[in-house]
């Protein structure tokens, strides 16, 4: 298999939400390793804000979490910001998670981590992270933007789960010095072909017994704030 037909058969697999993610980040590169942290738009991936959190690599070994979403904060209970990356996960899996953000910033590289908690009958699949290497404003490589993406089944009551993760996979995939990410656009139409439902047929009743429906009141309701997207700026915003 050609490393064109792994890196499409790995980007596959991924889920909607972190493939727009994904093109988003390549299409801002261009023909660079990798964008700037400047250059991420708010406005842009505003319906990922809330599961987004902006890492920060000072030094060999040292990762932290500068920017954190409402979600992700949600998520694990507490407030994020500031906090060690490595604090995200179970002590066993910690090596893991801290290896696979140190190779998407040192490398550069886009490192995949598949998330899973841990259940009375072992441990279930929860999510997928991506990792995505950003410069600072000194055009070093010091920064990445994290997204967690959940499972559909686990997106309903994502703010009711606690306790940090497990991981249960790791892989990343090189960034070509030049040119777009290998596999990504064959990898987007392919989800996009097997995600998209057919539209079922619809019925037309006549015009009395539409009349004679009355149509459903939708009553407005306030969503919950774990819902909204909230991205908390700290230490200093987009340095």
């Amino acid at each position: 298999m050609s490393d064109m037909d792994t890196s499409t058969t790995r980007l596959s697999h991924l889920d909607d939400r972190t493939l727009a993610l994904l093109k988003y980040w390549d299409a801002l590169r261009g023909d660079r390793v990798v964008p700037g942290r400047v250059e991420i738009s708010p406005p842009a991936i505003t319906g990922h804000l809330s599961r987004v959190c902006i890492l920060e690599r000072p030094k060999a070994g040292t990762v932290r979490m500068r920017l954190a979403g409402a979600t992700l904060s949600g998520r694990m209970g507490m407030e994020l910001r500031g906090m060690p990356f490595r604090a995200l996960f179970d002590l066993d899996h910690r090596a893991l998670a801290m290896d696979a953000a140190e190779t998407a910033i040192v490398t550069p590289a886009v490192s995949v981590l598949t998330l899973a908690r841990a259940e009375r009958h072992g441990s279930q699949h929860e999510a997928r992270m991506i990792i995505l290497p950003l410069s600072d404003t000194r055009g070093g490589l010091t920064r990445a933007i994290a997204l967690y993406s959940e499972a559909p089944s686990v997106t309903p009551i994502a703010s009711d789960l606690r306790g940090r993760f497990q991981v249960t996979d790791q892989w990343s995939l090189e960034i070509p010095e030049t040119g777009y990410l290998p596999g990504l656009s064959k990898a987007v139409a392919t989800v996009g072909k097997t995600t998209t439902a057919k539209p079922k047929p619809v019925r037309i009743a006549s015009r009395q017994s539409r009349a004679s429906i009355a149509a459903p009141r939708v009553e407005a309701r306030e969503m919950p704030n774990h819902t909204r997207p909230v991205f908390q700026v700290i230490d200093g915003g987009l340095a």
